[in-house]
C-alpha cells in the first residue's frame, strides 16, 4: 500500500524484512511498525523497551494496526500516542492499544518518547521500575526487575543452613521487614521475610514464622520485662547483625521494602520509627541500637 502511494514521488519505501528489527517500514527518516490481531481488539504486543534493533536513521514512527477478529477494521496512530503499558517477561515489552483510553505510557514516565529512546538501558529501566512499583499491590515486590537482584539456580531449605548463615539472613530480613514485630495476631507479617529470602538468597523457609517468634531462637535471651515477646528477645540477640546489615545492603532493596532509602547512618533510626507503630505493649525504640 505504502509502495503503491509512494509511486511517481521519487520516494523509497523499505521493508526491513527482519523479525526483530524496529520499525518494520522505513520511509525517509519516518517508520511504520506493523501490527495486528486475530482478536476484536485494538491491543497487541509491541517491541521491547530497549530498541536495541532500532533503525537509528528513523526519527518519526507510526503504527498500522489491521485488526481481523470482529470486523475487520485498520487504523493508524503515531508510535508513542498508543504505547499504554509495559510488560516483563524475560524482557519488558510496550503494549501497543489503540483503543485505551489510559494516557499514552510516556507522559506516566515523564519524558518524551524522544528522549526515552536515547537512555541507556539502565536508564530505561529506571522509568520500567518506577512504573511497575506504583502498580504492585502490597506485599509483592520487584525482585525480577531489581538491578541488586540475582536469583540463586540451587534451592537451599533454610533449616539446613550453617547456624551463622541463618543468623545473617535472620538480621536482613528483620532489618527490611519492621513488620515482624506486629503483634501475634497479625496476618501476613512474615510474608515479606520469605519472599526476600527466597527471591534474594534462594532460601525456602517453609515456617518462616519460627525464624523470630519461637521459643527455640530466642529461649537463650534472658527476658528485661515481664512477658517480653520472643521477637523482641530475637531481635536483641541479633542486632549487631541488623547493624552490620544497615551498613552493607544496597539501596535498592530499600526502596524496595521501604518504599523510600536513606543514608546508612540513618537506616537503623528509620527501622526504629516504622517498627514502633506496629508494636503492641513494647517500643523496639527503648530496646534496640541504644548506641547508635
Amino acid at each position: 500500500m505504502l509502495k503503491v502511494a509512494a509511486e511517481g514521488l521519487g520516494v523509497t519505501v523499505e521493508p526491513t524484512f527482519h523479525a526483530h528489527a524496529f520499525p518494520d517500514i522505513r520511509v525517509r527518516g519516518y517508520g511504520v511498525e506493523v501490527k495486528y490481531s486475530v482478536r476484536d481488539t485494538w491491543s497487541a504486543g509491541g517491541n521491547s523497551v530497549f530498541e536495541s534493533m532500532r533503525d537509528p536513521s528513523v526519527s518519526e514512527i507510526y503504527v498500522m494496526f489491521g485488526k481481523v477478529g470482529g470486523r475487520p477494521e485498520a487504523r493508524w496512530a503515531k508510535y508513542e500516542d498508543c504505547i499504554k503499558h509495559v510488560r516483563v517477561s524475560n524482557t519488558p515489552r510496550f503494549v501497543v492499544d489503540l483503543d485505551s483510553e489510559d494516557s499514552p505510557l510516556f507522559e506516566r514516565f515523564d519524558i518524551s518518547y524522544r528522549n526515552f529512546s536515547s537512555l541507556d538501558e539502565d536508564g530505561k529501566m529506571a522509568h520500567v521500575r518506577d512504573y511497575w512499583r506504583k502498580r504492585l499491590p502490597p506485599g509483592e515486590h520487584l525482585w525480577w526487575l531489581e538491578p541488586s537482584h540475582t536469583l540463586p539456580i540451587n534451592v537451599r531449605l533454610y533449616m539446613n543452613l550453617p547456624q551463622t548463615e541463618k543468623r545473617m539472613l535472620r538480621a536482613e530480613a528483620a532489618l527490611l521487614c519492621p513488620q515482624i514485630c506486629k503483634g501475634s495476631r497479625a496476618r501476613r507479617k512474615y510474608e515479606d521475610a520469605a519472599m526476600y529470602l527466597l527471591t534474594y538468597h534462594g532460601v525456602f523457609c517453609p515456617q518462616t514464622r519460627d525464624l523470630f517468634s519461637a521459643g527455640s531462637v530466642a529461649d537463650h535471651i534472658v527476658p528485661i520485662f515481664a512477658n517480653e515477646p520472643f521477637v523482641s528477645r530475637e531481635l536483641r540477640d541479633i542486632e549487631h547483625l541488623m547493624i552490620d546489615a544497615a551498613g552493607r545492603l544496597d539501596d535498592a532493596l530499600f526502596l524496595e521494602y521501604w518504599g523510600t532509602t536513606c543514608p546508612p547512618h540513618d537506616r537503623l533510626g528509620y527501622w526504629l520509627s516504622e517498627a514502633d507503630c506496629y508494636t503492641e505493649g513494647w517500643l523496639p525504640s527503648e530496646l534496640l541500637f541504644q548506641d547508635h
